[in-house]
């Protein structure tokens, strides 16, 4: 029993001492394995922004992150795969593109140019400069999406002291971004032209008093005769409207009252028959044009004071844009030599509107 004892001990004395040794030796292998791997560091605050994320089109990208190895940097390689893990192949995403981007900018670690490019792969390349732990950015321009927006895509990210990203990495890491087509939301404004005409009507075309007959009176050589409607009108026609006055002289079977060809002044004795859009004084009859869209006005011949004028198909009020509802009042005068044929002069005055869409 004493012999078994002793040699129990010894056993014991011989493992203590060779357990921690062991251990040493373990954790001396750990360390000396992994100390290659954590010389590399990751980007930090990595992130992509694409101007357009609708697949295949041809945009704009602005990749941003933050060095943290103080190592000189002489090359960054931007790598476009879907899978994000560095170690594993790449496959590019269907339809990336990037073999005609152009650096059009960068901030923090600058100086960089295109070195080579393909299809999925770009290579930055400087003088191997001492880099410090700051943010940057990198802007390119002419990079053609890819077409599936079925799943996302990754950008892996390494940082070399060679100018050509070749020997060791020094940073690392991914950025994700995914195609997807955006959502159309789309509305019509319909084409509008409202118009009414009456003795009176509404500004806004809502009421008119319904009267289209009016009757002027006894002719005589001395006293001009007068009468007046009213017509409003809007369009939302990027050219704006047209109002035409359509219509024959006053007649009284083959003798007629010619209408005023140019703009003239009422004279009674005299055979005229004219129309304006404004307010006059001679006779007094009248009103201007109202409303708040100021480019909607009496053409040149119709909007003169005291000057009449009638020749059928005359744009007598128009607008060159967009025009939301005015009113104008038409005045007419008839005035007759002495010589006129008695009879019952009556003649139909229709006013056209058009809109110039």
């Amino acid at each position: 029993m004493h012999h078994r004892l002793v040699r129990f001990h010894e056993f014991l004395f011989a493992q203590r001492h060779l357990w921690p040794e062991e251990l040493i030796a373990l954790l001396l292998a750990v360390l000396f394995l992994a100390a290659p791997v954590t010389e590399a560091k990751r980007f930090q605050d990595r992130s992509l922004y694409m101007q357009s994320s609708e697949p295949g089109v041809t945009t704009s990208y602005k990749v941003s992150f933050s060095y943290m190895s103080p190592n000189p940097v002489g090359s960054l390689d931007m790598q476009f795969c879907i899978d994000p893990i560095p170690y594993h192949p790449c496959v590019a995403p269907p339809g990336i593109d990037v073999s005609d981007a152009i650096l059009t900018g960068q901030t923090g670690e600058s100086s960089f140019t295109i070195l080579s490019q393909t299809a999925n792969r770009i290579i930055l390349t400087r003088s191997p400069t001492m880099g410090i732990s700051q943010a940057s950015s990198y802007n390119f321009e002419g990079i053609v999406n890819p077409t599936d927006n079925g799943q996302a895509f990754s950008i892996r990210l390494k940082s070399h002291a060679s100018g050509d990203a070749s020997g060791a990495q020094i940073d690392f890491g991914s950025v994700r971004g995914q195609v997807a087509s955006g959502i159309v939301i789309e509305t019509q404004v319909p084409p509008m032209l409202v118009f009414c005409v009456a003795e009176e009507v509404s500004e806004n075309c809502t009421t008119t008093n319904d009267n289209y007959y009016v009757d002027m009176g006894q002719l005589n050589p001395s006293t001009t005769l007068t009468a007046q409607s009213q017509m409003a009108v809007g369009t939302n026609a990027s050219g704006g409207f047209a109002i035409t006055a359509n219509g024959t002289p006053l007649s009284a079977g083959t003798n007629v009252i010619d209408g005023m060809t140019t703009p003239s002044a009422s004279t009674p004795g005299k055979n005229q028959f004219g129309i304006n859009l404004v307010a006059n004084t001679v006779p007094d009859i009248g009103i201007d044009p109202e409303g708040t869209w100021a480019n909607a006005v009496a053409s040149p011949d119709y909007g003169v004071p005291d000057f009449y004028k009638f020749v059928p198909g005359d744009v007598v009020a128009f607008s060159p844009n967009v025009s939301l509802m005015k009113k104008f009042t038409v005045s007419y005068i008839i005035n007759s030599s002495p010589e006129l044929r008695a009879g019952i002069y009556t003649t139909t005055i229709s006013y056209i509107a058009s809109g110039r869409f």
